[in-house]
C-alpha cells in the first residue's frame, strides 16, 4: 500500500524543499491584486504580489480552489489513504469545495479512505496540522488514529497574528476605514487571535516589538499549560521579527520544534507586508 498522502490548499506555509520532502500536494488559491491575477503556486512572484498590493486602493481578492481541482489532486495521488487539509471554513469556501470533491471521489471509489480536515486556522496553523499528520504517519500510526488526534489538535490549537499594517484589512472592508487608519497613524499593533476558526482581537499595543513581547508571554503560558510539540512562526517578509520572537520564547520551548517560514501568497495577503502568524 502507498503511504498516506497529504493534500492541502495554499494556506499551509512551507518552503519548496519542505513541500517536496513531505510529498505534499498543494491545491492553490488565486489572488487578484492591482489588476493582476496570481496563482499561489511554486512559481508565484511574491515580490510582485507585495508591490501590487501596496500600489492598489482596490480590495485584494482571493479565490479558493474549485471542487474539480481538489478531485483532480485526489485522483492523481493514486493513494488509498488521503488527508485533505484546508484553511478554516469560517474564512473561505475552500473547505466546502474540498467537501464536494471528497464526496464525489468516495462515491466513485468507496475503497479509499479520505479524511477532510478543517484546520480551523490559517498559515502557520494549517501548516502545523499538515506537519503533525506527516509526523504521525512517519511514526507508523494508522489512519484512524491519526485522524482522531488531528481533529482534536485542530480544536485546541492556538493561532495568533500581529499586523505591521492594517491597509489590506481596510481595503477589503474587514475593519472600518477610519478606525484602521487611526491604528496605523498611532503605531498601534494589534494581536489578533483565532477563535474557533474566526478572528478576534486578543490585545493591542503601541509598537510591534511590544506586541511581540506580549505575545511571547502568552505562548509561554500556553506551553506551560498543555505542552507544545511544534510552534510555527510564519512571517510575511518579516524574518527579523520572526527571529526576535523565537529569541523571546526559545528557552521555554526546549522540548518543542520552533519552525520559521515565509508565508505563501494567500497568507501574505492576510498578514500583509511585515506581519507574522504564530500557531501552537
Amino acid at each position: 500500500m502507498k503511504p498516506i498522502k497529504i493534500i492541502t490548499d495554499t494556506s499551509a506555509d512551507f518552503t519548496k524543499e519542505e513541500e517536496k520532502a513531505m510529498d505534499i500536494t498543494y491545491v492553490p488559491f488565486t489572488i487578484d491584486a492591482g489588476g493582476t491575477t496570481y496563482v499561489d503556486d511554486d512559481d508565484l512572484d511574491i515580490d510582485a504580489l507585495y508591490a501590487d498590493m501596496a500600489k492598489t486602493d482596490e480590495p485584494i481578492r482571493t479565490g479558493c480552489p474549485s471542487p474539480f481541482s481538489y478531485k483532480e489532486a485526489i485522483l492523481a495521488s493514486g493513494a488509498e489513504e488521503i488527508f485533505v487539509v484546508t484553511i478554516t471554513s469560517k474564512l473561505s469556501g475552500s473547505y466546502n469545495a474540498a467537501q464536494s470533491a471528497v464526496a464525489e471521489v468516495l462515491r466513485e471509489h468507496p475503497e479509499k479512505k479520505i479524511a477532510l480536515i478543517d484546520s480551523k486556522s490559517a498559515s502557520a496553523g494549517t501548516a502545523n496540522v499538515v506537519s503533525l499528520i506527516y509526523k504521525r504517519a512517519e511514526e507508523g500510526k494508522d489512519f484512524d488514529a491519526i485522524e482522531k488526534e488531528i481533529r482534536e489538535f485542530a480544536d485546541k490549537q492556538s493561532t495568533f497574528f500581529i499586523l505591521e499594517s492594517m491597509d489590506n484589512l481596510i481595503k477589503n472592508g474587514r475593519i472600518p476605514k477610519l478606525a484602521g487608519k487611526a491604528v496605523n497613524v498611532l503605531n498601534m499593533k494589534p494581536i489578533m487571535r483565532g477563535e474557533d476558526g474566526a478572528i478576534g482581537l486578543f490585545q493591542i499595543n503601541r509598537g510591534f516589538k511590544k506586541s511581540l513581547a506580549k505575545l511571547a508571554k502568552e505562548v509561554i503560558k500556553i506551553n506551560a499549560e498543555r505542552g507544545v510539540e511544534l510552534i510555527t512562526i510564519s512571517h510575511s517578509h518579516a524574518g527579523e521579527k520572526a527571529k526576535l520572537f523565537k529569541e523571546y520564547i526559545q528557552d521555554e520551548f526546549q522540548n518543542a520544534r520552533i519552525h520559521i517560514v515565509q508565508t505563501k501568497g494567500l497568507s501574505s495577503v492576510y498578514a500583509d507586508y511585515g506581519g507574522i502568524v504564530v500557531a501552537l
